[in-house]
């Protein structure tokens, strides 16, 4: 059946955490399905009748004789799936580049990248593989690009003059100097070489791409340092700006400071518009439509809560407050309570472990809280990540029972399989009608 599982993103037979709120976790797996990578690229590749189904146009049959993909990052395995379940025999060649634990069981060959910041070791094995698909298909051919958030590390290689531990350091000091994820990768895509910044359309002049994406929010242009997108003046402008401001322009080596005032690069083959198969959005829907067949009233805290784990923190939590102080009388239609779901990245960049993130964000939440029955809690939507405090899956903070007490930095945990989807975290508050209400 379209648009299931290939595989369980929550372990079977792995006991939850005691005293965990069942609401809180009921919303999280419906938030993780609903933006499942694999379901959102096999629904969007599919032969209908003499037509090829490519995202939201249409083909006909004859148009290519065959297609080849290359599935890069977290949900590489899954996104790879979906395709060669879509496609079947008229898929010929491919690769998957990702985490060890989201490569799964795909029948082409496999590239081990581990997450975190560029260059990975990995990088010029999968940008090689990358390149000798590109350059040898030809105009009756489709590559399929398949990119979730952790393209980046595989993708990007060190700018001229420069090495990939260098690369890391800036990396480093522009996170220490309080830059965004996106600043961060907007850098990485401007500077470095490879893939990024329409490394891939450049040298597929004749070949169709047809680009899908997993999206935190940030866009094609940014997700993997956006492959088929060549950087345009204001992207090197901008860059120039953040690195003059921090200091750190003049210390990069000329070649690598002449990428910031070249021209724009060419076009590249034909580009249609990326299909976004797993938005934040696709998460909140989720998590809204679980809690709303639970009859609890729906009120969207924000779709891209900005800012680092504490202004996120007073953000949304200001948020919560304008929320609850307009809302009606929950008895008036027998509701159950109110939540309010909102989507954010804590300004972390791709790939990046955001446990430690998730803690401060949860510690200055609880701090704020003044409600009793309030719960607050965060939701990674990616497996495999974090430190052990902050295992994979949903990091939950006050539960519904006011009675229970613990430490939001050694917060509970719900394991999850990596490599499904990352769509940022999901920030989830409840306010019950009643004290009892939190865990029905």
């Amino acid at each position: 059946m379209i648009g299931q599982f290939p595989w369980d993103p929550f372990p079977e037979n792995v006991p939850l955490p005691k005293g965990p709120d069942p609401l809180q976790i009921h919303a999280y797996r419906s938030a993780v399905t609903s933006a499942d990578a694999y379901r959102g690229v096999r629904e969007g590749l599919r032969f209908e009748h003499d037509l090829l189904r490519i995202g939201n146009r249409f083909v006909p049959l004859g148009r290519y004789r065959e297609a080849a993909f290359v599935a890069v990052g977290e949900a590489a395995g899954s996104m790879a799936q979906g395709a060669i379940d879509g496609l079947g025999e008229f898929v010929t060649a491919g690769f998957v580049a990702g985490p060890k634990d989201s490569l799964h069981q795909v029948p082409f060959p496999r590239i081990e990248v581990p997450l975190g910041p560029p260059v990975s070791p990995r990088s010029e094995d999968v940008v090689r593989s990358m390149i000798e698909i590109a350059e040898t298909m030809s105009h009756d051919q489709l590559l399929l690009l398949l990119l979730s958030p952790g393209a980046l590390s595989a993708l990007a290689l060190p700018p001229p003059g420069m090495t990939g531990e260098e690369v890391r350091d800036l990396w480093g000091t522009l996170t220490e100097r309080g830059a965004s994820g996106r600043e961060i990768e907007r850098t990485i895509r401007v500077l470095a070489q490879g893939g990024v910044g329409g490394g891939v359309g450049e040298r597929c002049a004749t070949t169709d791409i047809a680009a899908f994406v997993v999206d935190r929010g940030d866009g094609a242009r940014l997700l993997g340092g956006g492959p088929v997108h060549p950087v345009d003046p204001s992207e090197r402008e901008e860059v120039r700006a953040l690195l003059e401001r921090h200091g750190l322009r003049d210390r990069l080596p000329a070649p690598a400071r002449e990428r910031l005032t070249r021209a724009a690069g060419p076009p590249g083959g034909p580009v249609h518009r990326p299909v976004y198969v797993a938005r934040p959005s696709d998460a909140i829907t989720g998590a809204g439509d679980a809690l709303y067949d639970r009859k609890w009233r729906i009120r969207l805290g924000m779709m891209d809560l900005a800012g680092g784990p504490e202004s996120a923190a007073e953000r949304f939590m200001a948020r919560v407050e304008e929320v609850l102080a307009k809302e009606p009388d929950l008895a008036q239609d027998r509701s159950r309570g109110i939540a309010v779901p909102a989507m954010t990245t804590l300004d972390q960049p791709e790939g990046i472990d955001d446990g430690p993130a998730i803690a401060r964000f949860l510690q200055h939440a609880e701090g704020q809280v003044r409600r009793r029955e309030l719960s607050v809690g965060i939701f990674r939507t990616v497996g495999a990540l974090g430190a052990s405090g902050f295992p994979a899956g949903a990091v939950i903070g006050k539960p519904g029972n006011p009675e229970f007490s613990r430490h939001a930095g050694r917060a509970r945990a719900v394991p999850m399989e990596a490599g499904i989807t990352d769509v940022g975290l999901l920030v989830l508050a409840l306010f019950p009608a009643d004290e009892t209400s939190a865990s029905k």
